[in-house]
Protein backbone atom coordinates (compact mmCIF):
# COMPACT_ATOMS: atom_id res chain seq x y z
CA UNK A 1 0.00 0.00 0.00
CA UNK A 2 2.84 2.43 0.80
CA UNK A 3 5.99 3.21 -1.14
CA UNK A 4 9.10 5.10 -0.03
CA UNK A 5 10.98 7.28 -2.48
CA UNK A 6 13.29 10.27 -2.73
CA UNK A 7 11.76 13.43 -4.13
CA UNK A 8 13.43 16.50 -5.56
CA UNK A 9 13.36 20.00 -4.13
CA UNK A 10 10.45 21.12 -6.34
CA UNK A 11 8.20 18.25 -5.25
CA UNK A 12 9.32 18.62 -1.63
CA UNK A 13 7.18 21.75 -1.29
CA UNK A 14 4.17 19.43 -1.30
CA UNK A 15 5.44 18.00 1.99
CA UNK A 16 5.40 21.34 3.79
CA UNK A 17 1.88 20.91 5.22
CA UNK A 18 2.77 17.59 6.82
CA UNK A 19 6.08 18.87 8.16
CA UNK A 20 4.35 21.94 9.58
CA UNK A 21 2.00 19.71 11.60
CA UNK A 22 5.01 18.34 13.46
CA UNK A 23 7.13 21.52 13.41
CA UNK A 24 4.73 24.48 13.62
CA UNK A 25 7.55 27.02 13.98
CA UNK A 26 8.93 26.34 10.48
CA UNK A 27 8.39 29.20 8.06
CA UNK A 28 7.62 28.45 4.42
CA UNK A 29 10.39 30.72 3.08
CA UNK A 30 13.00 29.00 5.26
CA UNK A 31 11.70 25.58 4.13
CA UNK A 32 11.94 26.62 0.45
CA UNK A 33 15.46 27.95 0.93
CA UNK A 34 16.57 24.75 2.68
CA UNK A 35 15.09 22.55 -0.06
CA UNK A 36 16.79 24.50 -2.85
CA UNK A 37 20.15 22.90 -2.02
CA UNK A 38 18.97 19.31 -1.67
CA UNK A 39 20.26 16.61 -3.98
CA UNK A 40 22.67 18.80 -5.93
CA UNK A 41 25.98 17.54 -7.29
CA UNK A 42 27.06 14.32 -8.99
CA UNK A 43 26.29 12.04 -6.08
CA UNK A 44 23.20 12.58 -4.00
CA UNK A 45 24.34 13.76 -0.57
CA UNK A 46 21.02 15.07 0.70
CA UNK A 47 17.35 14.99 -0.11
CA UNK A 48 13.82 14.41 1.05
CA UNK A 49 12.31 10.95 1.57
CA UNK A 50 8.55 10.50 1.46
CA UNK A 51 6.17 7.62 1.94
CA UNK A 52 3.10 7.87 -0.22
CA UNK A 53 0.16 5.65 -1.11
CA UNK A 54 -1.20 4.62 -4.52
CA UNK A 55 -3.23 7.82 -4.72
CA UNK A 56 -0.11 9.95 -4.23
CA UNK A 57 -0.97 11.13 -0.72
CA UNK A 58 2.10 11.58 1.44
CA UNK A 59 1.89 9.88 4.85
CA UNK A 60 5.46 10.36 6.16
CA UNK A 61 8.55 12.36 5.27
CA UNK A 62 11.99 13.35 6.45
CA UNK A 63 15.08 15.10 5.20
CA UNK A 64 18.34 13.18 4.91
CA UNK A 65 22.00 13.83 4.30
CA UNK A 66 25.08 11.67 4.01
CA UNK A 67 27.87 12.83 6.32
CA UNK A 68 31.40 11.76 7.11
CA UNK A 69 31.79 10.10 10.49
CA UNK A 70 35.34 9.73 11.83
CA UNK A 71 34.36 6.65 13.85
CA UNK A 72 32.34 4.75 11.29
CA UNK A 73 33.10 6.18 7.85
CA UNK A 74 29.75 7.46 6.58
CA UNK A 75 26.45 7.97 8.30
CA UNK A 76 22.96 8.79 7.15
CA UNK A 77 21.51 11.71 9.12
CA UNK A 78 17.75 12.26 9.30
CA UNK A 79 15.89 15.37 10.36
CA UNK A 80 12.37 16.73 10.40
CA UNK A 81 10.68 13.34 10.78
CA UNK A 82 7.01 13.87 10.03
CA UNK A 83 4.07 11.50 9.87
CA UNK A 84 0.33 11.82 9.50
CA UNK A 85 -1.43 10.19 12.43
CA UNK A 86 -3.65 7.49 10.95
CA UNK A 87 -4.86 4.40 12.82
CA UNK A 88 -3.13 1.12 11.91
CA UNK A 89 -0.89 2.84 9.36
CA UNK A 90 2.26 1.04 8.25
CA UNK A 91 3.80 4.23 6.83
CA UNK A 92 6.38 4.30 9.63
CA UNK A 93 7.62 0.80 8.79
CA UNK A 94 7.85 1.71 5.12
CA UNK A 95 9.79 4.89 5.96
CA UNK A 96 12.33 3.15 8.18
CA UNK A 97 12.73 0.19 5.77
CA UNK A 98 13.42 2.66 2.95
CA UNK A 99 15.92 4.53 5.16
CA UNK A 100 17.71 1.26 6.02
CA UNK A 101 18.06 0.45 2.30
CA UNK A 102 19.22 3.97 1.48
CA UNK A 103 21.90 3.78 4.18
CA UNK A 104 23.13 0.40 2.89
CA UNK A 105 23.17 1.63 -0.73
CA UNK A 106 25.15 4.72 0.27
CA UNK A 107 27.71 2.69 2.25
CA UNK A 108 26.71 4.15 5.61
CA UNK A 109 27.42 2.21 8.78
CA UNK A 110 25.10 4.21 11.06
CA UNK A 111 21.88 6.19 10.93
CA UNK A 112 21.41 9.24 13.14
CA UNK A 113 18.12 11.00 13.79
CA UNK A 114 18.87 14.57 14.75
CA UNK A 115 16.81 15.62 17.75
CA UNK A 116 18.28 19.10 18.18
CA UNK A 117 15.04 20.80 17.18
CA UNK A 118 12.62 18.08 18.08
CA UNK A 119 11.89 14.84 19.92
CA UNK A 120 10.37 16.73 22.84
CA UNK A 121 6.83 15.31 22.98
CA UNK A 122 5.18 18.67 22.39
CA UNK A 123 7.17 19.10 19.16
CA UNK A 124 5.87 15.91 17.60
CA UNK A 125 2.29 16.13 18.69
CA UNK A 126 1.21 14.71 15.34
CA UNK A 127 3.42 11.65 15.86
CA UNK A 128 2.17 10.34 19.19
CA UNK A 129 4.02 7.01 19.07
CA UNK A 130 7.47 8.32 18.01
CA UNK A 131 9.28 6.59 20.89
CA UNK A 132 7.66 3.25 20.11
CA UNK A 133 8.43 3.62 16.40
CA UNK A 134 12.09 4.40 17.05
CA UNK A 135 12.46 1.50 19.49
CA UNK A 136 10.71 -0.91 17.13
CA UNK A 137 13.25 -0.01 14.45
CA UNK A 138 16.26 -0.43 16.76
CA UNK A 139 17.09 3.24 17.29
CA UNK A 140 18.64 4.03 20.66
CA UNK A 141 19.25 7.37 22.36
CA UNK A 142 22.75 8.64 21.62
CA UNK A 143 24.73 11.72 22.54
CA UNK A 144 23.26 13.85 19.72
CA UNK A 145 20.04 12.09 18.82
CA UNK A 146 18.79 8.59 18.12
CA UNK A 147 21.26 6.20 16.52
CA UNK A 148 21.36 2.74 15.06
CA UNK A 149 23.77 0.53 13.18
CA UNK A 150 22.80 -0.08 9.59
CA UNK A 151 21.33 -3.58 9.41
CA UNK A 152 22.75 -6.11 6.99
CA UNK A 153 20.75 -6.79 3.83
CA UNK A 154 18.19 -9.53 4.35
Amino acid sequence: MFKGRIIDAHEAMTVFGLVRLCYPDIKIDAWRQHLAGLGTGKRRRSGCVVVDDRRGYIHAACLFRIAADPRSGRRLELSYLSKAELPASTATDTLFDFIDNLARNEGCSTILIDDSGRVAPERLAAWADIDLALTAHNFRPGSVGFVKTVPAAS
